[in-house]
């Protein structure tokens, strides 16, 4: 069985029994995913709870065009040896609407996930004796199939399996309704599915299929009830898989495949070996940059287990291909499952915790050159889109987060020497002259203080992008804090690596930098409140003023490379944010009491969509701030650096398995305590928690993130 490989079973895994599989079978979730953007998820019991939850999520045109393909099979167990005898047990609980739902099995005794595969073990006691079944599935890599194989130990108890296939076969985000027409072809071992341009094979060699098309109606999701979406679907089922054994000693195992292609799918366990060794050096590597031998139990631990969540997030952009790495395919970032496809902002964000400090460093090379290639009069995308792969350009900080990423994939790679004449330095340079003459978006620099102004009242641009209906519910148009601290950084970032060969250059970005600084220093502060404006914003005078919100952006000011501020300054904001911000699970987007705070995340999409960047707590935004008080504090902030990162890695064993969420709630007290909400697996979350830990660590060992 995969999860039971050697090299497997020496990685961490997640496994519930007992008491805690009862009482949390509907609200822990497990993740696969299989490097084209496609992804397999669900809950503890195995019952679907979300429209995108499902055994195969394919990607068509990776990492995008995603579709449901098959989202459910109803399995069921018969002990059949004789009338009198026959029991039925089904092993996963589908939920209609208007009948009662079940909230735990009683049949299920333990759930596993391990990195690439989730397994069930059911124990049934029937008049002839105990059964035992264990249900795996196995998500492929690098293809749009799983696997679900069946092993049952009976001791001589004739058994019967019938699996019914419950499939969507469409676009991932819509439930689909009974009315539309599928085309099934019976095959040898199993059968072809299709819908308009969409198919499906299913096959299985010990069992038989059986034709018997059937709609089943009125399956209900509560997650998206609770959301405030439409939640209840039918689903198509083409005919069921029989299969009878008498296990008279040992294990009868029975495999169903399902694919959206023909292909021939290697052994499960030839494919899970070599992603065990694949996935075993990334650990490796990740561990010995962190520290290796010196590194405590606790803390190999938990570098480990956050550079094996890193591997979710890298995917296959099957349409972009380099020259200079022999035509291979781009390489870009999921920002976050279920539901985000590769966004830029998120990309160059997380590519330092991803692919720098797991040691990957010509993926993420190849990252960077697959958005540089897509910019757009000095834009690199904002996202791609997941239906049509279209790119999206409205953002201000994605190409400055770009230069950022760009040079420290220089700098840790090594690359620093020839960085200068790169394709990657010619798109840096790019950003920087359409910033400073302006471009779309209204993006430009302001030649009377040298600051970035960018958007309007309808635009939303910087990462606070929440907007619905035409409403923008958090509107930073103007000169942000957080646009200007990354443009004065990277001017410098960029200056350090091209000043060797072409120092008129480098001098011309510091004079840049310089201004851009001195302005940000002065207009920026806020002296009432001993910290920096969120934003300037035009007065009706012609010249701007600060908007006073108490907002984690200013971190930034304080984290990047290069700060502008004071000393002093540094040190007042970092006491504002820890004191009015800082949450276990990382920054509240706005601080208690300010006008328009929501403490909670929760209700129907416009009212989430105003709570999102308005008190929501974001967990990827411990990352600057630790930074900040490593930068400021030296080692003396290592150990309030560790304090705060210390939640978000125990919550790696908590509600979904193995990752960290996008958003919790910004309300923490015993009566209201922080949820875990919206996305269940982020990839800045992920990438922001090992970045942060790796500079705890290496601050501890004597080696201080730098002060600018």
């Amino acid at each position: 069985m995969p999860l039971a490989h050697a090299a497997d079973r020496a990685m961490a895994q997640f496994v519930r029994e007992g008491e805690r599989l009862r009482r949390e079978s509907l609200e822990t979730e497990w993740l696969l995913t299989n490097g084209l953007g496609g992804f397999a998820q669900g809950t503890l019991m195995g019952t679907p709870t979300r429209r995108y939850h499902g055994m195969l999520i394919a990607a068509m045109h990776p990492p995008v065009d995603r579709v449901s393909a098959l989202t459910a099979i109803d399995d069921t167990l018969v002990i059949d040896a004789g009338a009198l005898t026959q029991l039925s047990v089904r092993l996963t609980p589908i939920h209609f609407e208007g009948a009662e739902h079940a909230s735990s099995h009683p049949n299920l005794v333990s759930m596993e996930q391990g990195h690439f595969g989730v397994r069930w073990r059911y124990r049934v006691h029937s008049p002839l004796g105990e059964v035992t079944l264990d249900k795996t599935l196995y998500l492929y890599d690098r293809r749009n199939a799983v696997g679900i194989r069946y092993a049952v130990r009976s001791g001589g108890i004739p058994i019967r399996l019938e699996l019914r296939p419950l499939i969507r076969l469409g676009d991932m985000h819509a439930l689909h309704h009974e009315g539309t027409a599928f085309m099934r072809r019976p095959l040898p071992g199993g059968c072809f599915i299709a819908r308009e341009h969409l198919g499906l094979h299913l096959h299985s060699k010990e069992a038989a299929f059986r034709d018997d098309p059937q709609w089943w109606r009125r399956l209900t999701y509560w997650w998206e009830q609770d959301r405030g979406l439409d939640h209840v679907e039918d689903l198509y089922c083409p005919g069921r898989f029989e299969w009878t054994t008498v296990p008279a000693s040992g294990t009868s195992v029975l495999t169903l495949h399902a694919s959206t292609d023909a292909g021939s799918l290697p052994s499960i366990e030839d494919d899970a070996a070599a992603r065990d060794r694949r996935l075993a050096e990334i650990t490796r590597r990740t561990i010995v940059r962190c520290g290796g031998d010196a590194l405590g139990p606790a803390d190999a631990a938990a570098v480990a287990a956050l550079a094996r969540a890193t591997d979710a997030f890298l995917v296959r952009r099957g349409s972009v291909t380099h020259p200079q790495h022999g035509g291979t395919p781009g390489v870009s970032i999921i920002a976050g499952y279920p539901w985000f496809a590769d966004w830029g902002r998120d990309s160059m964000i997380s590519l330092e915790g991803l692919l720098l400090v797991t040691g990957r460093f010509d993926e993420a090379q190849r990252l960077l050159q697959t958005f540089a290639e897509r910019r757009r009069r000095g834009i690199i995308p904002n996202r791609f889109d997941d239906l049509t792969n279209e790119a999206h350009y409205n953002t201000v900080d994605a190409s400055l987060w770009f230069i950022h990423a760009c040079c420290r994939w220089a700098r840790l790679a090594r690359e620093d020497a020839g960085f200068s004449s790169s394709p990657l330095a010619e798109a840096c340079l790019d950003v920087v002259e359409h910033y400073a003459r302006g471009t779309d978006f209204d993006i430009r620099r302001d030649p009377a203080d040298g600051l970035i102004a960018a958007g309007s009242r309808s635009t939303q641009l910087t990462w606070m992008d929440a907007a619905r209906d035409g409403v923008v519910f958090t509107p930073r148009h103007g000169k942000a804090v957080e646009i200007n601290a990354l443009w004065h950084s990277a001017l410098l970032e960029l200056a350090a690596l091209l000043a060797p060969r072409d120092a008129a250059r480098a001098d011309e970005l510091r004079t840049l930098a310089a201004e851009a600084g001195g302005s940000l220093r002065r207009l920026f502060w806020n002296p009432q409140r001993n910290c920096l404006f969120d934003r300037l914003e035009a007065d009706d005078a012609g010249g701007w003023r600060g908007v006073g919100d108490v907002r984690p952006n200013q971190v930034f000011a304080v984290s990047l490379p290069h700060s502008p501020l004071t000393p002093v300054q540094q040190r007042a904001v970092l006491s504002v944010v820890r004191d009015a911000l800082l949450t276990p699970h990382g920054l509240r987007t706005l601080a208690p009491g300010e006008p328009g705070y929501r403490g909670r995340f929760e209700g129907p999409m416009p009212q989430r969509d105003a709570a999102y960047h308005n008190g929501t707590v974001w967990p990827w935004l411990i990352g600057p701030f630790v930074e900040g008080v490593l930068r400021v504090h030296g080692p003396a902030g290592a150990a309030d650096a560790r304090r705060a990162l210390a939640p978000l890695v125990e919550y790696l064993d908590s509600r979904f398995l193995g990752k960290l969420p996008e958003v919790f709630d910004g309300d923490d007290t015993p009566e209201r305590p922080q949820r875990a909400r919206a996305c269940t697996a982020q990839a800045w979350s992920v990438a922001e928690t090992l970045r942060a830990l790796a500079l705890v660590l290496a601050c501890e060992r004597g080696d201080p993130v730098e002060k600018s």
